[in-house]
């Protein structure tokens, strides 16, 4: 697989409380995000991953490769070439957004952590 060049913003999760109803009050840091560099690009060239059964099903997947190992919550955006052009975009051309679907570290020969291999999938709620 070639893996490009691309820069990418995480959305952090932060956690508000309870309401009283138990159910958890959180939001996603927009204003303030993570940039990483990353490599890496789409799973399947056409950008997702098509099943056929009793109910059709597609999904974008990314698979990216960073230093930085964000976190099951964290929402992933605005990935971007080198040349700071958006891959992933909506059809108003809004950036997509993406959910983290796995975290895998990798290591080398020592057993040291040298990046993370991150599964992603496209969020159904856009924001």
């Amino acid at each position: 697989m070639k893996r490009y060049e691309l820069v990418v913003d995480i959305y952090k999760y932060v956690f508000d409380g309870q309401n009283e109803a138990g159910g958890f009050l959180f939001h996603y840091e927009y204003e303030n995000p993570v940039t990483t560099k990353a490599t890496g690009g789409s799973i399947k060239p056409f950008d997702s991953l098509e099943s056929f059964g009793a109910i059709y099903k597609e999904q974008q997947m990314v698979e990216l490769y960073m230093p930085y190992r964000p976190s099951l919550r964290d929402k992933l955006g605005r990935i971007r070439n080198k040349t700071g052009e958006v891959q992933f975009v909506e059809p108003d051309n809004d950036s997509m957004e993406f959910e983290i679907f796995g975290i895998f570290p990798q290591v080398d020969m020592n057993g040291r952590t040298v990046d993370y291999r991150v599964i992603c999938k496209r969020s159904v709620r856009q924001n």
